[in-house]
């Protein structure tokens, strides 16, 4: 009696480790998942979001690229341009962010692969963002290109993908 209790508390220990394993050190697939759904809620801007806590968002937003990071975006209505490092992706955040009432970003259907070295990934999803409290306001298809740096998943590059009309 003693040995079966002993070899099922041995067992749940066991379950208990690999699961604190796996909620410590996540897989690179889940862990560039959660960097990319983290970085569609800092894109999120409320309706009346005070000008200050705006301001922090665009902060917290550039850390989410690499220094030499580049966007690439074509957009209906807004028209193609590309954006090379964080100067510029900065610059851009900030004015979009003075601009909107509001802003709501979902990512989608995210699809992750990493590289063999553990190092690289690609994400492709569907945003889905609502401007200003419009719904749909536009739906997207993306891709993301990851680099692991000094322990964090930093975007070197993003683009729009032009799907079939």
């Amino acid at each position: 009696m003693k040995t079966v209790l002993r070899s099922i508390l041995i067992l749940a220990l066991l379950g208990v480790c690999f699961w604190l394993y796996t909620l410590f050190f996540p897989s690179a697939e889940k862990a560039v998942l959660k960097r990319i759904t983290s970085l569609a809620a800092t894109a999120t801007i409320a309706r009346g979001e005070n000008p200050l806590s705006r301001a922090n968002k665009v902060s917290n937003l550039i850390g989410y690229f690499a220094t030499d990071a580049e966007i690439a975006y074509d957009v209906n209505g807004v028209g193609a341009r590309t954006l090379s490092g964080r100067d510029e992706i900065r610059e851009a955040a900030a004015g979009g962010f003075v601009g909107l009432a509001s802003l709501t970003v979902h990512f989608q259907d995210a699809t992750v692969r990493v590289g063999p070295d553990r190092q690289n990934a690609e994400v492709s999803c569907t945003a889905n963002v609502s401007v200003n409290g419009e719904e749909n306001s536009g739906i997207q298809e993306l891709h993301f290109t990851l680099r692991k740096m000094e322990g964090e998943w930093l975007i070197t590059h993003a683009e729009t993908v032009k799907t079939l009309r």
